[in-house]
């Protein structure tokens, strides 16, 4: 498929349901999951609802406007999309009455799925490594942001100890979700049991009703609230729900604009989600509308981790109204949004390492670092240690700009040529494994277990 720029035209649409709006959407949840680091990095009180306990709150922090400081939500729009995405194809097949062609197209996608997340994240570690190993996140790791020195890894212990750590942090990536060279990457495990279990559940609901498919996903969406799951599970089965749904639904090109009541739904769905998602992870009873809501969530989740389902209840709402607004759809759909969310896996992927080098160097990197020590019973000066302050405001407003521009730049080379590489091994070893390759003689056979559309882009984070 070929990559759009922000001001190349999106084809027409051909009358059946788009899907772009769903790339849009992820492009908009990663640039705000970048913005929510930088919240953690210089602005560390938006993670709670008030500057401490004893103010109502500032402007920027009411639900709406701390929205961009906030991470759990955009990321669970991931795993919601992830659902929707994965769900919509196969479900579009069986209501057709090519149960089997949605069968084969399960075996390609999940196939596929692991190459193209193990690859990427692979790649990214690797460049932290060696960013890491250079000395380059020196100035993160004596910085006053909290959330980049926080995340800013020693250089490993000479060579061959550099390359255990390595080697065991791309291991435990995919076992318990721990990077010390890249942590955000502790979400790509979910994605692939995400991705995992939805192609699961169709495997096995794909040739019966509709109408009992959606019943397994309201079974299933409730057992995952009963079970304290709602950042996976719960948004990974509201997004085939969603998905079942759009396929009831008719096409935008046959769906009035004006429809009052769709509108009225639309504006719910979406002032509550919003309204939702910027539920604090700390200090709720600092407020009165996080409190509230806090008093609701005691009686209707179990467990103590309220801010984990309102997020995600925030991003299902959030993703609700679009599925069902055609002028959203449409607005998502636009060129920008869909060329972002094109780039929204490699934005996800450097933004880190990124902040981490870069970002510290372009605003501190020019101070020199304070030395402080701290002293024992006996006077004796222990725990010594480096910081470089904040620079003035007025820096931040010049740098953050440019430094967003690099990284989205960055991206863009990420899909030129990174992800091109990693869909071509992945394709190789799809021809291998399935039987799809021809030796010089054409002794191997052409059939193909996994086989799909090979036209389909397959969409990550």
């Amino acid at each position: 498929m070929k990559r759009l720029l922000p001001w190349e035209a999106v084809p027409a649409s051909t009358g059946q349901r788009s899907v772009l709006w769903a790339e849009g959407l992820r492009g908009i949840a990663s640039l705000l999951v970048v913005t929510s680091h930088l919240s953690r990095s210089f602005a560390y009180t938006l993670i709670t609802p008030a500057q401490d306990s004893t103010h109502t709150g500032s402007f920027i922090h009411l639900p709406l406007l701390r929205l961009p400081a906030q991470g759990a939500p955009w990321v669970s729009l991931f795993f919601v999309l992830t659902g929707y995405v994965n769900a919509m194809k196969p479900i579009k097949q069986a209501r057709n009455g090519n149960g089997s062609q949605a069968l084969s197209g399960l075996a390609f996608s999940a196939f596929r799925r692991t190459g193209r997340l193990v690859l990427p994240a692979t790649i990214a570690t690797i460049i932290s490594w060696v960013i890491c190993q250079l000395g380059l996140f020196e100035i993160g790791r004596t910085c006053e942001a909290v959330w980049i020195r926080d995340t800013s890894p020693k250089p490993g212990p000479g060579v061959t100890g550099s390359i255990r750590l390595l080697l065991a942090n791309l291991f435990t990536t995919w076992t318990t979700g721990f990077n010390v060279y890249d942590k955000n990457q502790w979400t790509f495990p979910f994605l692939l049991k995400g991705s995992m279990l939805i192609f699961i559940t169709l495997l096995a609901t794909v040739r019966i009703h509709s109408n009992y498919r959606i019943l397994v996903f309201l079974g299933l969406y409730a057992f995952n609230w009963a079970g304290g799951d709602p950042m996976l599970g719960m948004n990974i089965y509201f997004g085939a729900l969603l998905a079942e749904l759009s396929n009831r639904l008719p096409p935008p090109s046959m769906t009035p604009r004006r429809n009052p009541f769709i509108r009225a739904i639309t504006g719910v769905a979406l002032l509550l989600g919003l309204h939702v998602s910027g539920y604090p992870e700390v200090s709720p009873e600092w407020t009165s509308w996080s409190q509230n809501l806090a008093q609701i969530g005691q009686f209707i989740f179990p467990g103590k981790d309220y801010w984990r389902y309102w997020t995600s209840i925030g991003a299902q709402l959030i993703t609700l109204a679009v599925v069902i607004s055609p002028r959203m759809q449409d607005m998502l759909s636009h060129p920008a949004f869909v060329w972002l969310g094109s780039v929204s896996l490699p934005l996800y992927l450097i933004h880190g390492p990124l902040v981490r080098s870069l970002l510290a160097w372009m605003l501190f990197g020019w101070q020199k670092p304070v030395s402080y020590y701290s002293q024992d019973v006996n006077g004796n000066l222990t725990d010594p240690f480096q910081r470089r302050s904040f620079p003035d405001g007025w820096v931040f407003c010049i740098v953050l700009p440019v430094f967003l521009l690099i990284l989205l730049w960055a991206s863009h080379l990420w899909t030129t040529w990174v992800e091109p590489w990693c869909a071509s091994i992945t394709n190789r070893i799809e021809e291998v494994m399935c039987g799809t390759e021809t030796g010089e003689k054409g002794d191997l056979p052409r059939t193909n277990g996994c086989h799909g559309d090979k036209g389909e882009r397959v969409t990550e984070v």
